[in-house]
């Protein structure tokens, strides 16, 4: 893990950090609409991968206590760090933090639009690609975690994880189990670890015919997918805006892949949503993805032959990931109509975590991104994730 100039002085730093928010940066931009302070940290991995990090500091308040630990967000696939913070605020997990006293951090996994940086390869390269979410989980979650510590002088942090933000967390805490003592607790939204009885109609057909779809990309030499770009962005923007007629065709296939919510998207809300998403995967996150699916197992990437597979892991098979070993107190939440998170995959998950404390919260009519951007969600499922947290931090203090 390397800070982004070693030999620049703090503030020097902290000026850099906001004019490259000002000029370049639609998740700053997002925040500072709301005029709040926002920065960006720069964090390498021990692979090389050079990630971006934003921070919305604590409130400058006396009546903020100084003992509240941090708080990391991690987003989910296709998305990145403006997932918490598009919906504005009120209505916004990191702005409803940072409102309530928290020093919030946002992480952008490798490959994200923010996270496009290496020590020696270049996104045109394919070797930068060779990654799915198990790399995420092992290099930069860990990395993240430490130079938030670092950076806070804290010895732990709260986090909250969303579909694969959550993957990458129970993938770290099953390979490197010493870090459980670096967070005070974690929630987990829409969780994504076993995907047997996933619902969602385009994720399910990808992966019934996951060889053809990998002879397709190796075809076309996609190893990127769904990267953001100016055509996407302002071509998402253009037609799914309210007023467009398109508008309809926009919230169908959003809702054939993350699930029909109770709660019609705020139809406003979605051409800022897509102002940051997609913010682009590697082919290997999907295709691991999809052999959980294949599978019905949580397990390392298979390499679909027994020589490579015995080479990486020293069996035939991939091993499956050691939930055991996960021991954190667990805020778990699932909707009821969540089209990649079913409720059996969830309760699976559930007893798997059996050296955690788990609470699980079962949300009607919520499907996979509800959690993010429904506008019930700061009173159904923020503000339980807030008491937890000041509650671990009162305690903490008071010893």
């Amino acid at each position: 893990m390397a800070p982004w100039d070693e030999e620049m002085e703090e503030e020097e730093l902290e000026v850099a950090r906001d004019s490259l928010c000002r000029r370049t940066n639609s998740v700053c931009q997002a925040v500072q609409r709301q005029q709040l302070q926002c920065q960006v940290h720069r964090v390498e991995t021990a692979d090389g991968y050079r990630l971006s990090l934003h921070r919305i500091p604590a409130p400058p308040s006396r009546r903020c206590p100084q003992h509240l630990r941090p708080y990391l967000l991690m987003h989910g696939l296709l998305g990145s760090a403006g997932d918490f913070v598009s919906a504005g605020r009120g209505r916004s997990l990191a702005l409803e933090l940072h409102a309530r006293c928290f020093d919030v951090w946002l992480g952008n996994a490798r490959g994200t639009t923010h996270s496009r940086g290496h020590r020696t390869l270049q996104t045109s390269d394919a070797r930068f690609w060779q990654f799915s979410w198990h790399e995420i989980g092992i290099y930069d979650l860990p990395a993240i975690v430490d130079y938030v510590l670092a950076r806070t002088n804290r010895r732990q942090l709260h986090y909250v994880g969303h579909s694969q933000g959550t993957t990458v967390l129970l993938v770290l805490l099953s390979q490197r189990p010493e870090y459980n003592a670096r967070f005070a607790n974690a929630a987990l939204l829409a969780p994504v670890a076993f995907l047997q009885h996933l619902s969602s109609p385009p994720l399910r057909l990808l992966a019934s015919d996951s060889s053809m779809v990998t002879l397709l990309l190796n075809k076309l030499g996609l190893h990127e997918l769904l990267p953001a770009t100016a055509l996407t962005q302002v071509g998402g923007q253009f037609f799914c805006t309210a007023s467009r007629p398109t508008y309809a065709l926009c919230t169908l296939f959003t809702s054939l892949y993350v699930g029909f919510s109770d709660y019609p998207l705020d139809r406003n809300i979605l051409p800022r949503i897509l102002e940051t998403t997609p913010a682009g995967i590697s082919r290997g996150q999907l295709q691991h993805f999809g052999q959980l699916i294949n599978s019905g197992k949580f397990q390392q990437y298979d390499y679909r032959s027994p020589r490579l597979n015995t080479l990486r892991y020293g069996q035939a098979t991939p091993p499956s990931y050691q939930l055991a070993n996960v021991r954190l107190q667990l805020q778990i939440f699932h909707g009821s109509r969540d089209a990649l998170s079913s409720l059996a995959d969830v309760q699976r998950l559930v007893r798997e975590l059996r050296n955690s404390v788990t609470q699980m919260y079962q949300v009607p009519g919520y499907n996979h991104i509800d959690f993010l951007f429904a506008s019930s969600a700061p009173q159904v499922v923020f503000e339980r994730i807030i008491q937890q947290a000041w509650q671990l931090d009162v305690a903490l203090a008071a010893l």
